[in-house]
């Protein structure tokens, strides 16, 4: 019997066409591009469906004790016990990387139950908003408006890179350019960063646009599928979303923004492995409508296209209302160190901002980009370091759960008393993650209202609106997070802002180490000084005379990307040449270095020497995850020719063989 399956086509020509371009840049089947356009739900046909949600039929503490040595079971007892509430099977098994065996497990002992609803309550963006007035625009601001908003008229297909420092008033010119093209018809896409996706974000643009569509990862299925058909209807004028937000199916579709253009989330890390900000030119160049990207801190590669003048370049140097930036104090911790005869969280001079910030009644940022307690246990003795197990990785301690865990494949075991290999019962913990903050923190400041927010912390539906809402409600003094509290806070009563290790992702082995300390620095001390108390930031480092630092410290981007674009010009690394990284991984390590041996020699065959070199194979920098061996290669091409006519060349040896798999990323953001 033939049927109908669906009243319209899921994906229309256009789609079909971006979709083949993902599929043949990223070395993707077209069948894995189409999926990563398609949400699940909509695949599924989620739409009203009851969605199944798991809930614990006996408390955490009864049943616990009784799965010591099922893993797995166990972490699905805590991710229920930390939401208090039923989860979505989908996110649960998603929050504690486990199948459903585990959870039918937890039922047959009666731990657990199905429960079967509709999807919970009302979504961020249907949070009530308050109306408001565009507000004016300043002359920087203008400019910019006035070569988007060319752009939007003609209409015609142009990137517009708006390179505004924090606090410039970026997102006021995209919502005065969204409510110019939703008064022609059309319809706009906005991309910000997952972590960006706040309800204070979604608010502010709902306090200026009707009919908002918003799509993110901890939507159900049934949420997801009900957005999708409304953005495709086009009875959404305006769809905010994470990186997959790019292929909203708005049949009007005329203008796209990337906010936080720099961000690496937009880099999808499984096939296919697009970027979407990448994907979105793309797409905008296919329909002819403008492109608008933002950020404080630009890719090198973006800004070195502006530069050359292939995109639009629009600054904004100043603040709204010529709010200076604010301050920069860089701390030497060896110094430091040395002065005190040890090693204290929070140095001196930020010991001192936070005491008097308390006392005037202001706010606090501290930030570090690590989560746990400790970031590796020691024997003081033989050196012994606890390591997983399946990784090449330390583990790190969380206290208040009283485990190890490894954040690459969740492993967890008790933290040892004594030393496993030579029985010293002098082990110790070393470094600082998120949480060890949050407790020095309350120990030194006894009164102060402190809360964190890290991935340990934001595992419960609605966690962002509680602290971030407590936080505007100055119910919390002191805020300590990693990343997600770096980009898009605007609260003017925070004063200060304390980075308590920039060195954190400095030393890696990874050839965009520096652009990352830089942006993270930049970005996160743009959270304070904006409102008329003004600000200051405290930079805690054991490398103070590193160019990233003393570049963010100064607020001088220009100078960063002079001398990071030097060193990539000498070593013909983007934006000066293309990258691929083809990694190879097996459980046998030596098949996978025969496999990465023989895919070394097939690449060199095919690349001449003039347009390109191969590195490798060598071991990667984490050499093992889940038990699997990581060996990799780097490729160095002149141009995307070059890589495309490359890897169509070597098609047949880059495909994996048994169980060594082979993955092909192009334009990789992570080498480790």
């Amino acid at each position: 019997m033939i049927d109908v399956l669906d009243p319209a086509p899921l994906v229309d020509a256009h789609m079909l066409a971006l979709t083949r371009w993902i599929a043949d840049y990223y070395r993707a089947g077209w069948g894995e591009a189409l999926e990563a356009a398609l949400p699940a739900g909509v695949r599924a046909g989620a739409e009203g469906r009851a969605e199944t949600f798991v809930e614990l039929t006996v408390p955490a503490d009864k049943c616990l004790p009784d799965l010591t040595r099922a893993r797995k079971q166990r972490r699905i007892v805590e991710v229920l016990a930390e939401a208090q509430d039923a989860v979505p099977l989908t996110d649960l098994l998603r929050l504690a990387d486990a199948t459903s065996a585990p959870v039918r497990a937890l039922m047959k002992r009666g731990f657990a139950t199905y429960v079967r609803e509709r999807p919970p309550g009302p979504s961020d963006h249907d949070l009530p908003a308050r109306r408001e007035q565009p507000l004016d625009l300043n002359d920087e601001q203008r400019t910019a408006f006035g070569l988007i908003a060319d752009a939007l008229d003609a209409p015609r297909f142009e990137v517009v890179l708006v390179h505004g420092v924090t606090g410039s008033g970026k997102t006021e010119l995209y919502i005065q350019a969204i409510e110019r093209t939703v008064a022609a018809g059309k319809q706009a896409v906005v991309l910000v960063p997952e972590i960006s996706l706040t309800p204070q974000t979604i608010r502010r643009f709902a306090s200026r646009l009707d009919r908002i569509a918003v799509l993110h990862s901890h939507l159900t299925g049934g949420e997801r599928h009900a957005e999708w058909r409304q953005i495709r209807s086009g009875a959404a004028q305006v769809v905010i979303g994470a990186r997959s937000a790019v292929f909203a199916p708005a049949p009007a579709l005329g203008l796209i923004v990337i906010d936080e253009e720099h961000e690496t989330s937009f880099k999808q890390d499984n096939a296919p492995r697009y970027h979407a900000r990448d994907v979105a030119i793309v797409r905008a160049r296919m329909l002819g409508v403008p492109v608008v990207l933002g950020s404080a801190t630009p890719t090198l590669e973006t800004y070195h296209n502006a530069a050359a003048g292939k995109y639009r370049l629009v600054e904004l140097r100043k603040r709204i209302l010529s709010r200076p930036m604010p301050p920069v104090d860089i701390v030497d911790m060896a110094h430091e160190i040395h002065q005190r005869k040890g090693w204290h969280v929070l140095s001196r001079l930020l010991e001192n901002g936070i005491r008097e910030r308390l006392a005037r009644g202001e706010q606090v940022i501290l930030f570090l980009n690590r989560r746990g307690f400790s970031t590796f246990i020691q024997c003081s003795r033989c050196g012994y370091v606890l390591k997983c197990r399946q990784c090449d990785i330390s583990m790190v301690y969380h206290r208040a759960r009283e485990v190890a865990l490894c954040h690459y494949c969740g492993a967890s075991v008790q933290p040892p008393a004594d030393c496993p290999d030579c029985g010293f019962k002098g082990i110790k913990y070393f470094g600082a993650g998120t949480e060890r903050i949050e407790d020095d923190v309350r120990q030194v400041f006894e009164t102060a209202r402190v809360d964190r927010m890290d991935s340990d912390v934001m595992r419960r539906r609605g966690e962002y609106r509680r602290i971030l809402g407590g936080f505007r409600k100055g119910e919390i003094d002191i805020l300590i997070g990693t990343q997600m509290i770096a980009k898009g806070l605007d609260f003017p009563n925070v004063t200060l802002v304390g980075v308590i290790n920039a060195d954190v992702a400095l030393h890696l082995p990874d050839l965009r180490a520096s652009e990352r300390t830089f942006q993270l620095v930049a970005q996160v001390a743009g959270r304070t000084g904006r409102g008329p108390k003004g600000g200051r930031v405290v930079v805690q480092t054991f490398s103070p005379d590193h160019y990233s630092i003393t570049a963010a410290a100064a607020h001088d981007y220009r100078t960063f990307a002079d001398r990071e674009l030097g060193l990539r010009r000498e070593l013909g690394y983007p934006p000066f040449g293309r990258l691929v990284r083809v990694l190879v991984t097996g459980t046998d390590q030596g098949k996978v270095l025969d496999k990465a041996e023989e895919i070394g020699a097939v690449l060199r065959e095919h690349l001449a020497e003039s347009q390109g070199s191969v590195l490798g194979p060598a071991l990667a920098p984490i050499g093992q995850i889940k038990g699997r061996h990581r060996w990799h290669l780097l490729v160095k091409a002149r141009s995307a020719a070059v890589v495309r006519d490359l890897l169509t060349a070597a098609d047949d040896v880059l495909a994996g063989t048994g169980r060594v798999q082979v993955a092909v990323d192009v334009d990789p953001l992570a080498l480790l």
